[in-house]
Protein backbone atom coordinates (compact mmCIF):
# COMPACT_ATOMS: atom_id res chain seq x y z
CA UNK A 1 0.00 0.00 0.00
CA UNK A 2 1.21 3.44 -0.93
CA UNK A 3 1.67 5.93 1.79
CA UNK A 4 0.81 9.55 1.05
CA UNK A 5 2.15 12.37 3.06
CA UNK A 6 -0.34 14.69 4.66
CA UNK A 7 -0.48 18.14 3.04
CA UNK A 8 0.17 21.13 5.10
CA UNK A 9 -2.74 23.59 5.22
CA UNK A 10 -2.80 26.21 2.44
CA UNK A 11 -0.81 24.25 -0.17
CA UNK A 12 -2.13 23.59 -3.67
CA UNK A 13 -1.47 20.45 -5.68
CA UNK A 14 0.08 20.65 -9.14
CA UNK A 15 -3.17 19.51 -10.72
CA UNK A 16 -5.19 22.21 -8.98
CA UNK A 17 -2.59 24.83 -9.89
CA UNK A 18 -2.59 23.87 -13.61
CA UNK A 19 -6.37 23.73 -13.66
CA UNK A 20 -6.48 27.26 -12.21
CA UNK A 21 -3.94 28.56 -14.76
CA UNK A 22 -5.83 27.00 -17.70
CA UNK A 23 -9.16 28.30 -16.42
CA UNK A 24 -7.79 31.84 -16.00
CA UNK A 25 -6.15 31.74 -19.46
CA UNK A 26 -9.31 30.46 -21.12
CA UNK A 27 -11.37 33.13 -19.38
CA UNK A 28 -9.05 35.91 -20.63
CA UNK A 29 -9.18 34.56 -24.20
CA UNK A 30 -12.97 34.20 -24.12
CA UNK A 31 -13.47 37.72 -22.76
CA UNK A 32 -11.13 39.11 -25.42
CA UNK A 33 -13.15 37.43 -28.18
CA UNK A 34 -16.42 38.67 -26.71
CA UNK A 35 -14.97 42.20 -26.51
CA UNK A 36 -13.81 42.09 -30.13
CA UNK A 37 -17.18 40.85 -31.34
CA UNK A 38 -19.05 43.50 -29.34
CA UNK A 39 -16.70 46.21 -30.64
CA UNK A 40 -17.41 45.06 -34.20
CA UNK A 41 -21.18 44.94 -33.69
CA UNK A 42 -21.33 48.21 -31.72
CA UNK A 43 -18.53 50.47 -32.97
CA UNK A 44 -17.52 53.60 -31.13
CA UNK A 45 -19.73 56.51 -31.96
CA UNK A 46 -17.17 58.56 -33.82
CA UNK A 47 -17.35 62.26 -34.26
CA UNK A 48 -18.01 62.02 -37.97
CA UNK A 49 -16.52 65.12 -39.57
CA UNK A 50 -18.98 67.08 -41.69
CA UNK A 51 -18.25 67.09 -45.42
CA UNK A 52 -19.27 70.07 -47.53
CA UNK A 53 -20.02 69.17 -51.15
CA UNK A 54 -20.76 71.56 -54.01
CA UNK A 55 -24.17 70.99 -55.56
CA UNK A 56 -25.97 72.22 -58.69
CA UNK A 57 -28.91 71.22 -60.85
CA UNK A 58 -26.40 69.39 -63.09
CA UNK A 59 -24.98 67.22 -60.31
CA UNK A 60 -22.55 67.00 -57.42
CA UNK A 61 -18.84 67.91 -57.35
CA UNK A 62 -16.79 64.97 -56.06
CA UNK A 63 -14.80 66.44 -53.12
CA UNK A 64 -11.77 64.26 -53.90
CA UNK A 65 -11.45 64.58 -57.69
CA UNK A 66 -13.38 67.85 -58.20
CA UNK A 67 -15.23 66.19 -61.12
CA UNK A 68 -18.94 66.76 -61.62
CA UNK A 69 -20.99 63.64 -60.98
CA UNK A 70 -24.17 64.27 -63.00
CA UNK A 71 -27.66 63.41 -61.81
CA UNK A 72 -28.89 60.28 -63.65
CA UNK A 73 -32.62 59.86 -63.11
CA UNK A 74 -32.16 62.04 -60.02
CA UNK A 75 -29.15 60.23 -58.50
CA UNK A 76 -25.54 61.51 -58.49
CA UNK A 77 -22.51 59.66 -57.21
CA UNK A 78 -21.10 57.74 -55.56
CA UNK A 79 -18.25 59.63 -53.95
CA UNK A 80 -16.26 58.89 -50.79
CA UNK A 81 -17.21 60.37 -47.45
CA UNK A 82 -14.68 60.11 -44.57
CA UNK A 83 -16.30 58.92 -41.36
CA UNK A 84 -13.39 59.63 -39.02
CA UNK A 85 -11.29 62.75 -38.61
CA UNK A 86 -8.08 61.24 -40.02
CA UNK A 87 -10.02 60.09 -43.15
CA UNK A 88 -8.82 56.51 -42.72
CA UNK A 89 -12.37 55.13 -42.94
CA UNK A 90 -14.66 56.15 -45.77
CA UNK A 91 -18.06 55.14 -47.09
CA UNK A 92 -19.50 55.82 -50.51
CA UNK A 93 -22.59 58.01 -50.70
CA UNK A 94 -25.04 59.09 -53.37
CA UNK A 95 -26.95 62.36 -53.48
CA UNK A 96 -30.49 61.65 -54.60
CA UNK A 97 -33.23 64.01 -55.69
CA UNK A 98 -36.34 62.23 -54.43
CA UNK A 99 -38.35 63.73 -57.27
CA UNK A 100 -35.84 63.52 -60.13
CA UNK A 101 -37.21 66.61 -61.89
CA UNK A 102 -37.83 68.53 -58.69
CA UNK A 103 -35.79 71.38 -57.21
CA UNK A 104 -32.74 71.21 -54.97
CA UNK A 105 -34.61 71.60 -51.69
CA UNK A 106 -34.17 69.98 -48.27
CA UNK A 107 -37.40 68.00 -48.61
CA UNK A 108 -36.40 66.74 -52.08
CA UNK A 109 -32.84 65.58 -51.32
CA UNK A 110 -31.60 62.45 -49.65
CA UNK A 111 -28.00 61.33 -48.95
CA UNK A 112 -27.87 57.57 -49.47
CA UNK A 113 -25.17 55.26 -48.11
CA UNK A 114 -23.57 53.02 -50.74
CA UNK A 115 -23.30 50.05 -48.36
CA UNK A 116 -25.60 47.08 -49.00
CA UNK A 117 -27.37 45.96 -45.83
CA UNK A 118 -26.81 42.26 -46.62
CA UNK A 119 -23.03 41.87 -46.32
CA UNK A 120 -21.69 45.38 -46.86
CA UNK A 121 -20.80 45.36 -50.57
CA UNK A 122 -21.00 48.72 -52.38
CA UNK A 123 -24.25 49.14 -54.30
CA UNK A 124 -24.42 50.84 -57.67
CA UNK A 125 -27.10 53.05 -59.16
CA UNK A 126 -28.60 51.58 -62.36
CA UNK A 127 -30.52 54.41 -64.06
CA UNK A 128 -32.09 52.10 -66.66
CA UNK A 129 -33.71 50.02 -63.87
CA UNK A 130 -34.22 53.05 -61.61
CA UNK A 131 -32.82 50.96 -58.71
CA UNK A 132 -29.77 50.57 -56.52
CA UNK A 133 -28.24 47.13 -57.12
CA UNK A 134 -25.67 45.10 -55.20
CA UNK A 135 -23.31 43.19 -57.49
CA UNK A 136 -22.24 40.71 -54.78
CA UNK A 137 -25.45 38.79 -54.07
CA UNK A 138 -28.09 40.51 -56.20
CA UNK A 139 -29.96 42.62 -53.66
CA UNK A 140 -31.92 45.46 -55.24
CA UNK A 141 -33.35 48.59 -53.65
CA UNK A 142 -36.10 50.91 -54.88
CA UNK A 143 -35.50 54.66 -55.00
CA UNK A 144 -37.28 54.95 -51.65
CA UNK A 145 -34.38 52.76 -50.31
CA UNK A 146 -36.64 49.81 -49.48
CA UNK A 147 -35.60 46.32 -50.56
CA UNK A 148 -36.91 45.32 -53.97
CA UNK A 149 -35.22 41.91 -54.04
CA UNK A 150 -33.18 40.12 -51.34
CA UNK A 151 -31.16 38.62 -49.78
CA UNK A 152 -30.88 42.01 -48.01
CA UNK A 153 -33.66 42.46 -45.46
CA UNK A 154 -33.19 46.12 -44.44
CA UNK A 155 -33.34 49.38 -46.43
CA UNK A 156 -30.23 51.37 -47.34
CA UNK A 157 -28.94 53.82 -44.74
CA UNK A 158 -29.40 57.57 -45.07
CA UNK A 159 -27.13 60.37 -43.87
CA UNK A 160 -28.08 63.58 -42.10
CA UNK A 161 -27.31 66.74 -44.06
CA UNK A 162 -27.74 70.49 -44.17
CA UNK A 163 -28.52 72.18 -47.48
CA UNK A 164 -27.07 75.68 -47.96
CA UNK A 165 -29.83 78.33 -48.18
CA UNK A 166 -28.92 79.10 -51.80
CA UNK A 167 -28.76 75.36 -52.70
CA UNK A 168 -25.13 75.61 -53.83
CA UNK A 169 -23.77 73.05 -51.37
CA UNK A 170 -24.75 70.30 -49.02
CA UNK A 171 -22.99 69.45 -45.75
CA UNK A 172 -23.14 65.76 -44.90
CA UNK A 173 -23.12 65.09 -41.16
CA UNK A 174 -23.18 61.28 -40.83
CA UNK A 175 -25.61 58.38 -40.73
CA UNK A 176 -29.05 58.87 -39.27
Amino acid sequence: MAVTAARSPGTVSRNRFMLGVLTAGSTVIALTYVGVILRYLYPKSSDTPPLKVALSEAGVVDPLTQQILPFQNGVAGPFNYPTVVDKSVVVGVFIEKINATGPLATDNIRVVDQTCRHLGCPVTWVPTDNKFECPCHGSQYYRNLQVSRGPAADPLWQHKFILAPDGSSITIEGRE
